[in-house]
């Protein structure tokens, strides 16, 4: 796997930052440029006529899903929070880390191939589940890709519970069959085995989504952590 790990932790915005009503997502990932974070983290997802957008949920506040709106309905929808995939690339210019989020599959190399075009590929990094991540790295080696480890799984039997919190704590044959080159980890996970394997076996680590003070000051100081995710940017700019 090749190294991530920075001289000090970097800082991913996590959706460009803390959403405040009124203020757009456009405005929330220009004033995370400004700060000097390292990467703005974003998800895309397509509405009904195949326009890319920026959206962290699967369905609107109103319970509907995104794939099922036109682009012209899910702006109406979503008002200052509506943003394209090119937009947000406008937005960053090459100024910034891209930090990709795929939750969707079935065109994540158009995805990619787009970001490519406007970043070059030391500025790119994906995270994602096992089969995406393994999807990426067959279609671009060179693209930096991580495992997200740690997600909500309720519904699932206990045993299968178990089994999956079981891959996750100790994922070493995740990480490999996928060919991630680091893990995405959220912060419970991490505090419990998970820093100290990947420091074990030198995978680099990015903590999510960290948003208390003492939190974020806690993992910043963590020399095993390569990068840190959070909502308040803001906070963690001052304290790094």
């Amino acid at each position: 796997m090749q190294s991530l790990r920075p001289v000090r932790p970097l800082i991913s915005a996590h959706r460009g930052g803390l959403v405040v009503d009124g203020v757009p997502a456009a405005e929330r990932y220009r004033r995370a440029i400004e700060l000097g974070v390292d990467f703005v983290e974003f998800d895309v997802r397509r509405t009904r006529d195949r326009v890319t957008v920026i959206c962290h949920d699967d369905c609107t506040v109103s319970g509907r899903a995104i794939r099922d709106f036109a682009y012209r309905e899910l702006t109406q929808e979503l008002g200052s929070e509506a943003m394209t995939f090119d937009e947000l690339l406008d937005v960053a210019g090459g100024r910034v880390g891209l930090h990709l989020d795929l939750k969707e599959t079935g065109y994540e190399g158009e995805v990619v191939r787009a970001a490519l075009d406007r970043s070059p590929v030391d500025k790119l990094v994906i995270t994602g589940a096992d089969i995406t991540i393994r999807t990426i790295k067959e279609q671009f080696p060179q693209v930096q890709a991580g495992l997200s480890i740690g997600e909500e799984i309720t519904g699932l039997p206990p045993w299968d519970k178990l089994r999956v919190r079981l891959s996750e704590l100790f994922p070493r044959g995740r990480l490999q069959r996928c060919h991630a080159d680091f893990v995405a980890v959220h912060r419970e996970l991490a505090g419990l085995t998970v820093l100290r394997y990947c420091e074990r076996h030198g995978v680099p680590a990015w903590v999510w989504t960290v948003d208390d003070e003492p939190g974020i000051a806690r993992f910043l100081a963590d020399r095993r952590v390569t990068a840190l995710i959070t909502n308040r940017p803001d906070v963690a700019i001052r304290l790094r």
